[in-house]
């Protein structure tokens, strides 16, 4: 099995050329599933079949379901809510300047519809809609009637209108054929409605933005910043590490680059698999794939720097290199596959889908590493790695632990 494997290896140093263009190719893969996962991600979509249902005579035979005719209310389905606070919700000026907000925000194109107190479904005796916001020229005592009674309501007493009457909820529904920008969802809603409260300056009102498409759009801020957050740490231990390890620059480039390349090459795949928004992949997998990477490719360069010491050339010490530590490497890759692999047998579906990105990161940084540090090292850039072959830390105490390791 080894000598395969071998053979597979030095594949990748003997055909530089193919093995160039398969990075390239790689990348570009991996550049599609940063901007465009979806050109490849259609590929695995299986499209819905619709069949049609053979009409049988216990169909014909059986009588229809009565659908009420009611109009369905929910609290839970809008797209946004409005958190409005005020003193005076309850007093002639609050009522008009709060109906005049809610018309102000249904004129935005992307605003389907607003559903609040005021048009919550109430009948009376006589089985018409009364509204429970009284007309502007109502009196003090209508208004204060008209509180108590809503706060009654199952749909507005605590839900849509807080106990102590000073908060209340508009639950907005958006026409996404409208929206442009995710800010159209968030600050530019709570503009619209302040402007148009600017327009009864003697009623104090105040407004805050919540609801779930907020609520998604500022975790998937949250995501990219940390994500770009967590990547710069991971290359910065790389190369911090890497510094300690190998003082020549060329060789600190060398093991620095096939990590690098090898996250950007995960966390693009992972998007044609829809696995980037678990927020596990923002903080641990950049810099566990990383380390995992630099791992390996530390002890790719050491075996390289050694053989070139000893007079080899460079495609000679890359392919030898290759050839006496990949088999290695494949197998700690291997078994940190394996052992983060069975994290899907976890219950929850956050974890389980860590466990496969954590699989394809480990399989694209094992290759990143042994295509990308050998054929650096055979190419003019990788000419000089053996100097400071005797002053670097870990090549100067390898013959001491070497020792021991054959005691």
């Amino acid at each position: 099995m080894k000598s395969a494997f071998d053979r597979c290896m030095t594949w990748f140093v003997d055909h530089r050329v193919l093995t160039f263009l398969a990075v390239v190719l790689t990348t570009v893969m991996a550049v599609i599933g940063h901007e465009r996962p979806e050109w490849v991600r259609q590929f695995f979509v299986t499209p819905k079949i619709s069949v049609a249902r053979a009409t049988t005579k216990s169909d014909v035979a059986s009588p229809r379901r009565n659908v009420p005719n009611v109009d369905p209310v929910s609290l839970s389905a809008s797209d946004a809510v409005v958190v409005v606070q005020s003193s005076q919700f309850f007093t002639p000026a609050g009522a008009t300047a709060m109906r005049h907000v809610v018309d102000e925000l249904e004129k935005l194109d992307y605003v389907r519809s607003i559903l609040w107190m005021d048009r919550v479904p109430i009948l009376n005796i006589f089985g018409l809609p009364e509204p429970l916001f009284p007309r502007s020229e109502a009196s003090p005592e209508r208004f204060a009637a008209a509180q108590a009674k809503a706060m009654k309501h199952p749909l507005v007493g605590g839900q849509l209108l807080a106990e102590d009457g000073q908060t209340m909820l508009l639950l907005v529904t958006f026409d996404f054929d409208y929206i442009r920008s995710n800010e159209q969802c968030t600050t530019q809603l709570r503009e619209a409605a302040e402007k148009a409260a600017t327009d009864y300056p003697e009623v104090p009102l105040s407004f805050k933005i919540t609801g779930r498409m907020p609520a998604y759009i500022t975790a998937m801020e949250s995501h990219e910043a940390n994500q770009l957050k967590y990547q710069l740490i991971g290359y910065g231990a790389i190369f911090v590490m890497a510094i300690i390890l190998f003082r020549g620059i060329r060789a600190v480039l060398i093991v620095s680059l096939a990590p690098i390349v090898g996250v950007y090459w995960t966390l693009g795949f992972l998007k044609f698999f829809n696995l980037q928004d678990n927020p596990f992949n923002d903080v641990i997998l950049p810099v566990l794939v990383s380390l995992v990477g630099l791992t390996d490719g530390v002890h790719l360069m050491v075996q390289i720097r050694k053989l070139r010491a000893h007079g080899m050339s460079p495609h000679d010490a890359a392919r030898s290199g290759l050839q006496q530590v990949g088999f290695a490497c494949m197998l700690t890759s291997l078994t940190t596959a394996i052992g983060l692999g069975s994290l899907v047998l976890a219950h929850n579906v956050w974890v389980q889908d860590f466990g496969w990105c954590s699989v394809i990161g480990v399989t694209l940084m094992f290759f990143a590493v042994v295509m990308i540090i050998p054929l650096v090292c055979s190419t003019w850039l990788g000419s000089k790695i053996h100097l400071g072959h005797d002053k670097s830390l870990i090549d100067r105490n390898l013959t001491r632990i070497s020792q021991l390791v054959e005691f």
